[in-house]
């Protein structure tokens, strides 16, 4: 791999079950790059198994607790997102939890609770245009901006789904081509 490309790379879970190595584009955002950061995907919520729009601001359901037992992260510290999932993926993960409102989840609008087929209409434009925001929110090229603002080299992060996202990305053109599970471990450089 070319030494200017950053790497990411999924952990190993506790039971030794390795992940595969993944590459998704340069990672952190073309203007990151030199950056080393840890992400930590907070684990499943029932709104993120049903599919809705904000799953990230409710608590762990049972599989996403028992997924985080499987999983091993670095030694701290570790800065936190807000939402109730990631604060309580950190406290079950023993880490000290102090929200940190910087990296906050896409803020979706009215989209929050709904599911992908409420708002189908919408969605092609969503998922085309990074600047388009249907839902009344931030927009994903906004989002991934202000994520990439957030952190600093070093970092490691507990985040929601969607900040991994932004974080994982090359540039918010690519956003949606980055994809994370719940209860999930990348070393990004």
């Amino acid at each position: 791999m070319d030494r200017a490309d950053h790497r990411v790379r999924r952990s190993a879970r506790r039971d030794d079950a390795p992940h595969p190595q993944r590459r998704r584009g340069r990672g952190l955002g073309r203007e990151a790059v030199g950056l080393s950061v840890t992400v930590v995907v907070a684990g499943r919520t029932a709104p993120n198994r049903a599919v809705r729009f904000g799953g990230e601001h409710d608590d762990l359901d049972a599989g996403g607790r028992a997924a985080l037992a499987r999983i091993a992260i670095p030694a701290g510290p570790y800065r936190v997102g807000p939402e109730l999932s990631v604060v309580s993926t950190a406290a079950a993960l023993g880490v000290a939890v102090e929200p940190d409102p910087s990296l906050a989840s896409l803020d979706i609008g009215r989209w929050r609770g709904r599911a992908p087929e409420d708002v189908a209409a919408d969605l092609p434009v969503w998922f085309a245009d990074p600047d388009a925001c249907p839902h009344g929110g931030e927009s994903i090229r906004a989002f991934v901006a202000r994520i990439g603002a957030a952190v600093d080299d070093g970092d490691q992060v507990i985040v929601a789904s969607p900040v991994a996202q932004a974080l994982l990305c090359a540039d918010a053109d690519r956003y949606f081509a980055v994809e994370v599970r719940p209860a999930s471990v990348f070393d990004c450089r």
